[in-house]
């Protein structure tokens, strides 16, 4: 295997699809698949980088691989399990163990961005649960 290299300027925003949004993701928020097994080749290890626009949020929602958060850029609240919340900013790291209930409510005046890392394959095999 190679080593990868990829800019994130390189790279097109996401959004959800309408079965998503429908299914209870938020529509305004956006992310960028940088690393996983399709993309480089990686093994157990995906990467992307989410933003969720002033004022917004993503949704309480569990998936059962495990998943870690480093901040980027602004701040917001990280709500867990739908009631406990922590005060997130730049430079924060969040481990979130898998099917545990978690989502972020942007709170600063500008977006707020952050690297997602998944330890599984693929992208496609990361199922989120809004419920």
């Amino acid at each position: 295997m190679e080593i990868f290299y990829r800019s994130l300027a390189d790279i097109k925003w996401e959004k959800s699809t309408k079965a998503r949004v429908a299914s209870g993701a938020n529509p305004k928020t956006e992310w960028k698949h940088l690393i996983d097994n399709k993309i480089c080749g990686s093994e157990g290890v995906s990467v992307g980088y989410g933003k969720i626009p002033i004022g917004e949020y993503l949704p309480l929602h569990t998936h059962t691989p495990q998943e870690i958060y480093f901040v980027t850029k602004g701040t917001g609240i990280l709500t867990m399990d739908g009631d406990k919340t922590q005060n997130l900013g730049s430079g924060d790291t969040v481990y979130i163990p898998g099917k545990k209930r978690h989502g972020i409510t942007n709170t600063g005046n500008v977006d707020f961005e952050y690297l997602f890392i998944f330890m599984i394959n693929n992208w496609s095999d990361v199922k989120y649960d809004f419920q």
